[in-house]
């Protein structure tokens, strides 16, 4: 690639973030490492996994449950996204150990659905296909999220180890729930099977998938994976009917705060370091000498405006970053998640960028990537949900998953 005198190309500055590429090497692969006993279940040995290792089962998985944790304390939870896959288990190591299972609810529903990671790439390949006819075709878009076959495993639970005092806190709040999160009455509960006669189902269902598999949830580390943890000490199914050694986990939530984290960080970089050119009007690009453009490989290209579909050039300054970053090498995610008011000019007449504060709860996530409401209620829609938000990450969760997926304690 080359470069005009005094610039400066950073050689952090990865390939997706602007139209140039960079001598890549592949990082040799990690050895095994050794076992470790993790104190959630007093025997359970996991092998520590290379970070190289392939995920062939992705499980999306959500509960309804009774109510939230009690007394919950999670100030020295960290704020930021976490660096290695190790500080995972081990913050949720920390949590299933340091709280009572009887400040944890009842679980009524589980929901787990799995589906190979080959399907998973085909549909982010339909989806980006669907996003580009919606682009061209805006007069007949056709719905972003569509029905997905999937081997779903959905049990609804009768929490029996509840008390009456419980229940009636229980059916209390349930009518009085406004929004409509507390679906499940006790009536019904009590129609169905308890969470020990179900349990051995979900292990019996992890079992026939292909491994490794992991397990996808939405806050599971404060929220899911503690839950469940709670109902296995319950019900003294901990040593016999624990999670299998080959099937992980990662936080969704922490998922997206991680990608969106790294590439507001290298936007920052390139805005630091790379003097953005005047994109030249209509009347300047019949000269085609005097057109400015960043290589993607050995040889120039021109900058055109179908690269940037979320933004328009009538609107936006002549340097303004958005005008020169490949826009379709960013997920649909990142795309629909990056604010054209983030880029803002610094003293020197540079420029920075900012994230301002995107939301990360589920809600949010599904309408903003996916598209319609969300009227999620039950485990079985939350996983669907969770599902479309995460093939909206497209490559940036699988790279994610392959990078951090990590051993559940129990």
């Amino acid at each position: 690639m080359s470069k005009r005198p005094g610039e400066f190309t950073p050689n952090t500055t990865p390939s997706k973030i602007a139209t140039w590429t960079l001598n890549e090497t592949t990082p040799s692969e990690k050895k095994r490492g050794p076992s470790l006993l993790l104190k959630a279940s007093p025997t359970k040995q996991i092998q520590k996994r290379s970070s190289h290792s392939f995920i062939k089962t992705y499980i999306f998985f959500d509960l309804e449950c009774t109510g939230l944790i009690k007394n919950d304390d999670t100030r020295n939870f960290p704020s930021r996204p976490f660096e290695k896959p190790e500080e995972h288990y081990r913050i949720l190591d920390q949590l299933c150990l340091e709280t009572r299972k009887d400040e944890l609810p009842h679980i009524t529903e589980m929901s787990f659905m799995a589906i190979s990671s080959e399907t998973f790439d085909d549909l982010k390949t339909e989806r980006l296909k669907t996003l580009k006819w919606n682009e061209d075709n805006p007069e007949n878009e056709v719905p972003v999220a569509k029905y997905v076959p999937m081997n779903t495993h959905t049990r609804q639970i009768n929490p029996i180890l509840m008390t009456e005092g419980e229940w009636g806190t229980y059916e209390r709040f349930r009518m009085s729930d406004r929004k409509g999160v507390l679906v499940h009455s006790k009536k019904n509960c009590q129609r169905n099977n308890s969470f020990k006669e179900e349990w051995p189902g979900v292990i019996q269902f992890f079992n026939t998938l292909q491994k490794p598999a992991v397990l996808i949830g939405h806050n599971a580390i404060k929220y899911d994976l503690r839950v469940i943890y709670a109902e296995l000490q319950r019900n003294s199914l901990l040593e016999d009917y624990g999670i299998p050694s080959d099937v992980y986990f990662i936080d969704s939530y922490w998922m997206a705060r991680k990608v969106e984290d790294t590439i507001v960080k290298e936007l920052v970089t390139v805005c630091k370091y790379v003097k953005f050119p005047k994109i030249p009007s209509k009347s300047e690009e019949e000269d085609e000498e005097d057109r400015i453009g960043i290589a993607d490989s050995n040889d120039p290209t021109t900058i055109e405006d179908s690269t940037k579909p979320t933004f328009s050039r009538n609107t936006l300054e002549s340097d303004h970053p958005a005008q020169i970053l490949d826009w379709d090498k960013f997920s649909v995610a990142i795309k629909k998640r990056i604010r054209k008011d983030g880029f803002v000019r610094t003293g020197n007449g540079g420029w920075t960028y900012k994230h301002g504060n995107n939301k990360f709860n589920l809600q949010v996530l599904y309408e903003q990537l996916v598209g319609g409401e969300y009227s999620a209620h039950y485990a079985q829609q939350d996983a669907e949900a969770l599902m479309h938000v995460c093939l909206s990450y497209g490559n940036e969760f699988t790279q994610y998953v392959n990078e951090s997926a990590s051993p559940i304690p129990y």
